[in-house]
C-alpha cells in the first residue's frame, strides 16, 4: 500500500492511548503495539520507515490498521502484553524471545507479591508479559498494589505497617488467618492481568456488577471503592512523575479511612486568620477538590466584628459567614471536611459555629502546627452530639481529641497542602489589607520620603509600629534607603510631643 494511502488510515485514528495492530492484506495481525496516542504513533512509522530497515520491511507489508482504545497508556502497555501472548505476531518475535524485557512476577510464597523482574529463574512463581516500556509497568504495578491489598513487603514484619492501616494491604504478618481472604485478592489480581480487559475501569466494574446480581454487597461495595479510587486517578492522568503525586493518588481514600468517614471526603476546605498585632485582620479559605487545588472555591474575609486578637472569634465569624453562605445558596461547594488551622481551641471554636448553623454532621477537623497533630472525633459525623437530637437543645462538644496519623502518610501530606495554601492565601490577602492601610498613612507627611521609598517601607515593615521600633542604622541599610532619609522617619515618629 502506497505512504498516501496509509497516511489516510492513520489519520483516522484517534489522539487517545491505545494498542493498535498492523494487518497484512489477508488480515493477518503482523505486529502489535501501544501508544500515548494512537494517531502521533502511528503516523511515526511513516517518518521513520527509511531510518530502520526492519519498519521498511513491516510498512510493505501492511494493508490495515486496527485499533483498541484505554483509558490510558498503563492500561495500553498491561493490554499489549495480552494481546501479543494470545496472537504471536510475526513481527513482535524478538519481544516475545527478548529476556532483557521486563516482566510482571508473582511470587509463589504462602502470601504472594508482585514486583518487576527481568528473568523467569523462579519455575513455580506467575510471570505475565514481557512488557515493552519497564517505566511504564512499574506505574501498573503501583496502581495494582494500590488497588489490591496485596503485601508489599519482601520479608513479612512482626508489626503491621503503614500500608495495613491506610487499608493498602491486609497485614498477613500479623493475620496469618487472612490466608482465605489474601488468596482471593491475589485471584482478583491474576484475573485481571491474564483476562484479556482493555482496562482496570472495565474490570472492576464488570466485577462489582457481577457481585450486585448475585447479592454479594459487601464484595459490591469494594469494588465500588476500587472504581473511586481508580477514576480519582485517572483525573490525574496517571501523572507519576513527581515524587508527590504518587503519594497523593491514594491519599483521599485514606483519610477516609483514617476518619472513618462513610463517603470518599473529595472536597476539603480550610480556615486560617492572619494578623499582626491584632491590626487588618483577614481570614481565608481554600478548597481542594479531588486532592487539587479549586481555585474557584479560594475566599477571603476581612474580619468586621473581631477587634483586638482573638483567633478564635476570627474563625467563628469567617466560618459562619460561609456557612450562612451555603445554606443561602450564594455558596454551591458544599465540603465533605472542614479544616482548620489550629488546635484544640480552634477546634470547639468552630464547632460551636456548625452546631448553631445546623452542620453538625459535617466531618471537622483541626490541624496544630507545631507537632502537625490533627484534632476532631474519630467516630461519625452524627456521633458527634449523640442523642442531642432527641433531647433538644444543643450543647457544646467536648469530645475533641487527637486523630492518629502516622507522620509519612499522604493523608496528613494532603492535609498539610490544603492548611499550607489557605496559609498563603490568608497572608497574603493579609498584606494587600496593610499595604492599602499603610499607603494611607502617615508615610505620606514624612519629608524626604516619596512613594519609591514608600513603597520600600510598606514592603518591609508589617505595621507602623514595627517601623517606629526599627533603628536609623536598620533603615540606612534598607535598599534604596539612605542615612539621610532613614533620620528623616526616625525623626518623625520620635518627635517631642509638643510637635505632634
Amino acid at each position: 500500500m502506497s505512504p498516501l494511502s496509509l497516511r489516510k488510515k492513520f489519520n483516522q485514528l484517534p489522539f487517545t492511548s491505545g494498542v493498535y495492530f498492523m494487518k497484512d492484506a489477508e488480515g493477518q495481525i503482523l505486529y502489535i503495539g501501544k501508544a500515548r496516542s494512537l494517531r502521533k504513533r502511528a503516523r511515526s512509522y511513516l517518518t521513520n520507515r527509511l531510518e530502520l530497515p526492519k519498519i521498511t520491511i513491516l510498512m510493505q507489508k501492511v494493508c490495515e490498521i486496527d485499533y483498541i482504545e484505554t483509558s490510558t497508556e498503563v492500561d495500553a502497555l498491561l493490554l499489549e502484553a495480552q494481546l501479543i501472548q494470545k496472537y504471536q505476531p510475526r513481527y513482535n518475535k524478538e519481544l516475545k524471545d527478548d529476556k532483557s524485557y521486563p516482566l510482571l512476577k508473582i511470587t509463589h510464597e504462602r502470601f504472594p507479591r508482585i514486583h518487576l523482574t527481568r528473568n523467569k529463574t523462579d519455575k513455580k512463581a506467575i510471570y505475565y508479559g514481557p512488557y515493552t516500556d519497564a517505566k511504564l509497568l512499574r506505574e501498573a504495578i503501583t496502581l495494582v498494589s494500590t488497588l489490591f491489598p496485596i503485601r508489599k513487603c519482601q520479608r513479612l514484619p512482626k508489626t503491621a505497617c503503614l500500608y495495613y492501616h491506610i487499608g493498602q494491604c491486609l497485614a498477613p504478618c500479623i493475620k496469618p488467618e487472612i490466608k482465605t481472604e489474601y488468596d482471593k485478592v491475589v485471584g482478583e489480581v491474576r484475573g485481571f492481568l491474564g483476562g484479556g480487559k482493555k482496562s482496570f475501569m472495565e474490570y472492576l466494574s464488570e466485577r462489582m456488577e457481577e457481585a450486585a446480581a448475585e447479592l454479594r454487597f459487601e464484595d459490591a461495595q469494594y469494588f465500588k471503592e476500587q472504581i473511586e479510587a481508580l477514576s480519582k486517578f485517572k483525573k490525574k492522568r496517571f501523572s507519576l512523575k513527581k515524587s508527590e503525586a504518587a503519594i497523593a493518588l491514594s491519599a483521599t481514600l485514606e483519610l477516609k479511612k483514617l476518619l472513618s468517614m462513610e463517603k470518599l471526603p473529595e472536597k476539603i476546605i480550610c480556615f486560617d486568620v492572619s494578623n499582626i498585632q491584632g491590626d487588618e485582620a483577614a481570614a481565608s479559605k481554600a478548597g481542594f477538590y479531588r486532592e487539587l487545588p479549586d481555585k474557584l472555591e479560594y475566599r477571603r474575609y476581612k474580619i468586621k466584628t473581631v477587634s483586638g486578637i482573638n483567633d478564635y472569634a476570627m474563625i467563628q465569624e469567617a466560618l459562619g459567614r460561609m456557612l450562612v453562605g451555603i445554606k443561602e445558596g450564594r455558596e454551591t461547594f458544599i465540603p465533605d471536611v472542614i479544616m482548620i488551622d489550629g488546635g484544640k481551641g480552634h477546634w470547639n471554636a468552630a464547632y460551636e459555629v456548625m452546631m448553631r448553623e445546623g452542620f453538625e454532621n459535617t466531618r471537622l477537623i483541626s490541624i496544630a502546627k507545631k507537632f502537625e497533630t490533627i484534632y476532631g472525633n474519630m467516630s461519625s459525623p452524627n456521633a458527634l452530639i449523640g442523642d442531642q437530637k432527641m433531647q433538644g437543645p444543643r450543647q457544646k462538644h467536648s469530645g475533641v481529641t487527637e486523630i492518629p496519623i502516622p507522620r509519612d502518610s499522604s493523608a496528613l501530606y494532603l492535609l498539610q497542602k490544603v492548611r499550607d495554601e489557605a496559609h498563603r492565601f490568608a497572608i497574603r490577602y493579609h498584606r494587600s489589607l496593610k499595604e492599602k492601610a499603610l499607603e494611607r498613612s502617615v508615610l505620606d507627611e514624612i519629608p524626604g520620603i516619596g512613594e519609591r521609598r514608600k513603597i520600600i517601607l510598606i514592603k518591609q515593615f508589617d505595621s507602623i509600629e514595627e517601623l517606629k521600633r526599627t533603628g536609623i542604622d536598620q533603615l540606612a541599610g534598607l535598599p534604596g534607603m539612605n542615612r539621610q532619609s532613614a533620620e528623616a522617619v526616625w525623626n518623625y515618629f520620635h518627635r517631642p510631643s509638643s510637635q505632634l
